[in-house]
């Protein structure tokens, strides 16, 4: 695999974080917070590196990062001096990126004024063959309804291309790949197959092309297909919730509440009822009678949430004759 490594010279000091620190503490002063890659070539590793300065009076510590996209690697020092100079690797797979991209390491250290720091990577990546507008197929369809998505393949390569799919369509979707233009462009067409059930798929489908270099292209089929009456999202999810900073700090819950959306395609209806079996959960709902869109509103009981993992489900009631009953889980976790 081909690694691509870019520099870092001629790039002025900027200081991550901003404000005097405290007497005796570290202080993390980075060349640059941000690096465009420019042209990339789909498939190498792009390698690149952060250099930070400590300008404080003690050892700059790293506990750790967490990135923003899979194929992300970061290397960290474990440690740097006062008045000595670390980096920060980054390393990052192209194999599944294609056009222009972005990526960003959060790091998390010992600097009083500024525990954490945004490192971000951005550039356009370029394979010899390319899928536009994006290398996936998102598609959304009522139960029912015929729908599809079309794509381009666009050859950049000097020389023609033949393309062909080893894999017609998946259980739930359908596709056909037609030429538009020999040998420079093809057009890919997902659909919805027949009969299928409400529910969201994940799926792929293959193409090869042959050519100057041959490609073998997997192409992931992100499906959702939607009942008449559905509700939207249809999962809470409130992540992890620091009890001790949400007692302190009044109004932190009301940051985490979220609204669920249940809509009816054609018509309207009326829920009968919304419970939930999660002991910290506040819920409202508006509007009343007859609508064919409700807002229900799901807010955490500061007096109710206690340490533990929140795990349950809301069930909301409707008068619909096909879709009775509307089931959403609840994940998530008070520390």
């Amino acid at each position: 695999m081909k690694r691509f490594r870019v520099g870092t010279a001629g790039i002025g000091l900027l200081l991550l974080s901003a404000g005097a620190c405290s007497p005796g503490a570290p202080r993390a002063v980075f060349r640059e917070e941000r690096c465009d890659l420019g042209l990339v070539r789909q498939g190498e590793n792009v390698v690149h590196a952060f250099f930070v300065h400590n300008a404080g009076k003690t050892a700059l510590q790293f506990q750790g990062a967490s990135l923003s996209l899979p194929g992300m690697t970061c290397r960290l020092p474990r440690e740097v001096a006062p008045g000595g100079d670390g980096q920060i690797q980054i390393e990052w797979s192209t194999s599944h990126l294609q056009g222009r991209v972005e990526a960003e390491a959060v790091v998390r250290m010992n600097d009083p004024t500024r525990p954490e720091g945004r490192l971000v990577l951005t550039g356009v990546v370029e394979g010899p063959v390319e899928l536009r507008p994006l290398p996936e197929v998102f598609l959304s369809a009522f139960q029912g309804e015929i729908a599809s998505r079309a794509l381009t393949l666009v050859n950049h390569q000097k020389h023609p291309i033949d393309a062909r799919q080893l894999r017609p369509g998946g259980a739930h979707f359908t596709s056909q790949l037609r030429p538009m233009k020999a040998g420079d462009l093809f057009e890919l067409v997902v659909g919805v197959a027949p009969g299928v059930t409400p529910g969201r798929y994940d799926e792929s489908l293959m193409i090869d092309v042959d050519g100057p270099e041959a490609v073998r292209l997997e192409v992931p089929v992100h499906l959702l297909v939607r009942a008449d009456l559905y509700a939207s999202p249809d999962v809470v999810d409130f992540g992890d919730i620091q009890v001790d900073h949400s007692a302190q700090a009044p109004g932190v819950l009301d940051l985490l509440r979220q609204t669920i959306l249940v809509k009816k395609r054609a018509g309207e209806f009326r829920i009968a009822s919304v419970r939930t079996d999660v002991p910290a959960l506040l819920l409202t709902k508006a509007p009343l009678g007859s609508s064919s869109t409700f807002r229900i509103e799901v807010a955490l009981s500061p007096e109710r949430l206690a340490r533990g993992t929140l795990a349950g489900s809301i069930w909301i009631a409707t008068d619909d004759r096909q879709i009775p009953e509307i089931v959403i889980p609840v994940h998530g976790r008070a520390l």
